[in-house]
């Protein structure tokens, strides 16, 4: 099962809304995208590296076009952590840290 965060939720709109200003169609997309990939960690959790610039195993990452999908495995559960873009780092509260 696959469980998203409210501020993994709240990034997902705002790239949504982003994207749209200049091409509702492609933010569209780039949103279906994301869910896709997010869909498919629930069958196979662990296939994203683990997150470079935190030290713990279980925060973990898959990349989908110019975003970061940042996710932790709990219980047998992914929880959605946030979504950033590909260029920037993660900052502690970004991930709840």
């Amino acid at each position: 099962m696959v469980r998203w965060s409210r501020r993994a939720r709240d990034d997902l709109k705002a790239i949504h809304d982003r994207i749209a200003t200049d091409s509702p169609i492609t933010a569209k997309s780039v949103v279906r995208q994301i869910w896709s990939q997010a869909d498919t960690l629930a069958s196979v959790s662990l296939r994203g590296r683990a997150v470079p610039e935190v030290n713990d195993a279980s925060l973990r990452e898959v990349p989908v076009s110019a975003w970061r999908l940042i996710y932790q495995v709990r219980n047998e559960q992914v929880f959605i952590i946030a979504v950033i873009h590909k260029r920037r780092s993660p900052r502690p509260d970004d991930l709840g840290l």
